[in-house]
This record gives structure tokens, sequence and C-alpha cells, in this order.
């Protein structure tokens, strides 16, 4: 079995440092005897946080409202990030260049859109 490894580089963030307090209370409204929440922001600025917590079969719920509470503190949203505007497109392509541009997406670990949007830019610019 292949196993894909991502590396982050973190990047110091005294401002989540002061929310991770906030950010582990929250949690323990949920998770009464979870350990403290260690929150970090990679170096491409996105965010994210570590959790130990044991979850049942069927509470699945309780670890979205876990997730859920510790991005209310951060004051993060889900989705694109904002500003930037996209447009939806249709295209028709052979199978081989769809195959390749998935594949190309795998690869970089990124989406096929980005993909994309990045040929187009280099071959317009």
């Amino acid at each position: 079995m292949a196993r894909k490894v991502h590396f982050l580089e973190l990047v110091r963030d005294d401002e989540l440092e002061r929310k991770a307090p906030a950010a582990t209370a929250a949690v323990r409204r949920i998770f009464r005897d979870a350990p403290p929440v260690k929150l970090y922001r990679a170096a491409d600025g996105r965010v994210g946080f570590h959790l130990q917590v044991s979850v049942a079969a069927g509470d699945r719920k309780k670890l979205e409202d876990a997730y859920r509470a510790v991005m209310r503190v951060l004051g993060e949203k889900r989705g694109r990030p904002p500003g930037r505007k996209t447009v939806q497109a249709k295209l028709r392509l052979p199978e081989p260049v769809f195959r390749a541009l998935k594949k190309a997406a795998a690869d970089s670990h990124s989406t096929m859109s980005n993909v994309v949007a990045e040929l187009a830019r280099r071959a317009l610019a």
C-alpha cells in the first residue's frame, strides 16, 4: 500500500498561542478530559490544530462539534479564501487530457482547477 506523506512548515504565530486556552476550553465543553489543543499556522498561511480525543462509534457529531468550536475560536471559516473570485466553467476535454490533469493535480497535492488555472496563466502571459 502506498503511503502519502505531507510535510508542513510551521511558523510562529503569537496570536494563535493566545487563542489556544480558549480553544482548549471550547473542546473540553464537548470532550471533558481532552488534553490541551495545539494550534499552528503553516508557512502558506493555513491554520490548523492538533487534538487528541477518543471517539466511540456513532459519536462523529461530537467530533464535528469540537471542530466547529475550535474554528469559531479561531475566527476561521470553511470554503474558499476571501478575496479570490472564481467563475465556474465547464470544459469538454479528451479523455487522455483529463487523466493527465487529474494525475498532475494529485501529484502536486492540488485541485484540477488550480492546475488548469496555472497552465492558463503561463500560456496567456
